[in-house]
């Protein structure tokens, strides 16, 4: 039902990162980050940052893609929890 309020565990519209569809380069950066990814990334950069840095592919994704298949199929529970965490967090050191 749309009028119904989303779980916790999803991202609500109002919360909606993109204020326009981003391109495949983007999204592979963003969802690399939500997979923790960079943190084993072959680029320094990637890893000092502990986040993506981007760039065609992005390299990661070309390097091992089948990291983010078994992020998406096997380990999204885990990443879902670790991220409600984090957005808890975040909430509440804004509320303060």
């Amino acid at each position: 039902m749309p009028d119904e309020p989303l779980p916790e565990l999803f991202m609500s519209r109002a919360s909606f990162p993109f204020p326009v569809v981003p391109d495949c380069d983007d999204t592979l950066r963003r969802l690399a980050d939500v997979l923790q990814i960079p943190l084993t990334c072959r680029n320094h950069r990637c890893r000092r940052a502990g986040q993506c840095q981007g760039g065609y592919g992005p390299p990661c994704y070309f390097e091992n893609h089948g990291d983010f298949v078994a992020g998406v199929r096997e380990q999204m529970p885990e990443y879902r929890e670790y991220w409600s965490a984090q957005r808890r967090t975040a909430k509440a050191a804004l509320r303060r």
